[in-house]
């Protein structure tokens, strides 16, 4: 029961102790209305003619000592909460200031919290965070400290949470958080934080400590719930407090938005139909772009109709309109608007717009329509004269161009070929640092330099104009770039790549496939393999660009065996040998297939080739060096002969067939039955399966028709063959009806004789 009563104590203290400016009334004399206007008259005045409120007081002080009236205390409060009410918040101050030096009464808590939010008002929260230290412990009140954390939760950053959460964890242990207001601001400032289990712990406490929900704690759960996409949490919360709760349009807006991410469209166009009844200016824009993700373009154009009547058109509104068109696929729809209402609409330009409409265009492939629409803006608006000036206004009309527009606006520029420009609006925004810049900033103006300047121009840059600090990965992987586009700066390009590694910029694979590229071109061989072993060593895997580096500079060099090592290697880690070649450029291919003819290895430079000129041309070659082995080594055997004559034409035409040569390949095949000396199936079955495949019945029978002929043809002389053995046997006396398994050692049947 002690416990209660003491709660209940606090609980009064803690609603007596609420910001009122004239709370001295309640326990004291109220002020005559003719004396108080008459001061507050003066007062007013003296602001008027920017004279010192102090001298004012000073002098009404002095008469009414003469007069011998008491100085009452509740007429000098009433002033500056007067004065406040006006947002006259210096003369405010200034009063409030001159009561407590003058010690015109003994200060309570109220006369401190006044002059707290009045500090804060005037000179910021820092200022009014001193003034609090200076408060006695017993004279801070509990709304000091619900103002200061209510200041906290509004601000972005961890430093304002830290003291969010501290000022918190101090009012918990002065027993202050008996109202909602506190736990609101915390629950306000984890739910734009989207920490969903500090919102949990934050409404555990108030139930615990019997402090009752109100619509702010309800608004700013369901915020929270609604932004991690529990929605089925977020149901439940609203049904068991919609008995006190009011949702805001901010709050309705973002459950709709949970639903659709989740898929539940009907429940969120209900909820946007409900946010319609109460609009606001601020919610046209986020009403079309809520209702273009839903993918309902009529509701988008009539919310547009909608806007139009408020006659409070703005850029906004019609980034809204352009980029639900935009997502919803309706190109045509966005030009209409752009060309027709936007540019005509007398709005300040917005890089944004335009930036929305070419980016899509790109998108879409459309890189002749991003680059008309690009040159179009940029003579309508003037700009085909230097763009600075029209930059330079830009930024004295309140900032309106934003980082992200201009970096777009930049890109865009120099994708429509436009690297003069590109490079203007680069340089202004590096030079202005209107914004907080990147040395992804510098690294794009480090590359237009070079490309409109020249690489001097470029150095010079790098060494000049870019803050020390500003040069990391990108700034320096940028000027690598730079010097890996030309043999002449090896040197160069070598000393900046040591340089990124005494820095511990070469942690990725672009540097090190930017020097094997430069190396590959200058057939260095050994200082690839040097880079590849400490890729090894970093845990550096190579990609598709390095493999065809790697592959070229060998086949360059005829180092054949080290190509195949790394082909077999990149191969097994990929998992399939033919999905890896599918990933070779056709220029390392080529060099592969000039190092196997170099070798002497036609018929794998024939497996290679990506050309069908090539293949008749080594298969040419591939003739005339059989004929000369054959008659060199005085090969007489069929089977040897056949061996060495069915590997080429076997390669030959299923190169030709890969090389979708269908006509060649089938021209080869006639010319492999001429000459065809011992039976080789897989042959004609390179052409069957193609004529399966294009399910070819006429093609498909005649090859199987032309290779049974054959296959009788070789049938034959086996027979003949056989004569002979038996003429050979009669010699040697084999009694008569003697069984002798000739086998023969090919695809084709085993024939049992019987002499």
């Amino acid at each position: 029961m002690t416990h209660n009563l003491q709660q209940h104590a606090r609980r009064i203290l803690a609603y007596s102790s609420r910001p009122r400016f004239f709370c001295s009334y309640i326990n004291g004399t109220l002020p005559s209305p003719a004396s108080n206007q008459t001061l507050l008259s003066r007062i007013e005045a003296a602001a008027d003619r920017k004279a010192e409120i102090t001298t004012v007081l000073e002098h009404w002080r002095q008469q009414q000592q003469q007069r011998g009236n008491q100085l009452n205390p509740s007429l000098v409060r009433g002033i500056v909460e007067k004065l406040n009410c006006s947002k006259r918040y210096s003369q405010a101050l200034e009063v409030s200031e001159w009561m407590s030096k003058q010690k015109i009464c003994n200060l309570v808590p109220e006369d401190f919290t006044t002059r707290f939010h009045l500090i804060e008002n005037v000179l910021g929260l820092e200022e009014a965070e001193k003034f609090l230290e200076s408060i006695p412990e017993n004279l801070r009140g509990e709304s000091i400290y619900t103002s200061l954390l209510r200041n906290y939760s509004r601000q972005p950053g961890l430093r304002a949470l830290s003291k969010a959460e501290s000022t918190f964890k101090k009012m918990r242990k002065l027993g202050l958080l008996l109202r909602p207001s506190p736990y609101n601001s915390m629950t306000s400032l984890y739910s734009s934080r989207e920490n969903r289990d500090k919102v949990d712990e934050i409404l555990q406490e108030m139930m615990e400590n019997n402090v009752e929900f109100d619509n702010v704690t309800v608004n700013n759960a369901l915020r929270v719930y609604a932004a991690v996409s529990d929605v089925e949490t977020m149901d439940k919360f609203l049904a068991d407090w919609s008995a006190i709760t009011i949702l805001d349009g901010l709050t309705v807006l973002d459950m709709a938005e949970a639903y659709l991410r989740v898929g539940l469209k009907e429940k969120a166009i209900k909820l946007l139909r409900r946010r319609e009844g109460y609009m606001s200016i601020e919610s046209y824009g986020e009403l079309m772009r809520l209702y273009g993700e839903a993918g309902e373009r009529e509701d988008v154009y009539r919310i547009w109709v909608l806007y139009k009547k408020t006659s409070n058109k703005n850029n906004e509104g019609f980034r809204a309109l352009i980029g639900s068109l935009l997502n919803l696929d309706d190109i045509k729809g966005a030009e209409e608007v752009y060309h027709n209402e936007w540019e005509g609409s007398g709005l300040e330009f917005d890089l944004q717009i335009l930036n929305m409409l070419v980016s899509c265009y790109r998108k879409k492939g459309m890189v002749k329509k991003a680059e008309k629409l690009v040159s179009k803006t940029m003579r309508n608006r003037g700009l085909v004269k230097p763009i600075t000036p029209f930059l330079n206004e830009l930024g004295k009309k309140g900032n309106q161009v934003s980082p992200s527009d201009l970096r777009d606006l930049i890109k865009n520029l120099h994708d429509s070929n436009q690297l003069s420009k590109a490079l203007e609006a680069s340089s202004w925004m590096c030079e202005k640092k209107a914004f907080n810049l990147f040395s992804e900033d510098y690294a794009t103006r480090l590359q237009l330099t070079r490309k409109v300047l020249g690489l001097e121009e470029a150095e010079r840059f790098f060494e000049s104009s870019i803050p020390e600090n500003m040069k990391d990965y990108s700034v320096y992987a940028t000027l690598l770039t730079l010097h890996t586009r030309s043999e002449m700066n090896l040197v160069k390009a070598e000393a900046v790549f040591e340089k990124m590694r005494e820095l511990g910029l070469v942690s990725k694979l672009y540097p090190f496939n930017l020097m094997i590229s430069l190396y590959s071109e200058l057939r260095k061989r050994s200082k690839v393999n040097k880079l590849l072993s400490d890729m090894k060593q970093n845990n550096i895997e190579p990609d598709n660009v390095t493999m065809n580096n790697v592959l070229r500079v060998n086949a360059d060099v005829s180092a054949i065996d080290s190509m195949e090592k790394y082909k077999k290697e990149w191969a097994a880690a990929d998992g399939d040998d033919n999905n890896n070649i599918t990933k070779l450029e056709v220029r390392t291919i080529d060099a592969m297939a000039k190092a196997y003819e170099r070798a002497g290895l036609v018929l794998k430079a024939i497996e290679t080739t990506t050309s069908n000129r090539e293949v008749y041309r080594l298969w040419d070659m591939y003739k005339v060096k059989a004929d000369g082995d054959i008659k060199r080594d005085k090969i007489t055997s069929k089977s040897e002969i056949g061996k060495i004559w069915n590997e080429g034409y076997r390669n030959v035409i299923s190169s030709l067939l890969k090389l979708e040569d269908v006509k060649g390949a089938e021209k080869i095949y006639g010319e492999w039955e001429l000459k065809g000396i011992v039976m080789d199936t897989r042959i004609p079955c390179l052409l069957i399966s193609r004529y399966i495949k294009e399910d070819d019945q006429v093609k498909m029978k005649n090859v199987v028709d032309s290779s049974r002929k054959k296959e009788r043809r070789m049938h034959v002389e086996k027979v003949v063959n056989i004569t002979l053995v038996e003429d050979v046997l009669t010699l040697l006396a084999v009694p008569s009806g003697t069984i002798l398994l000739v086998w023969v050692l090919t695809k084709g049947p085993i024939f049992p004789i019987i002499f």
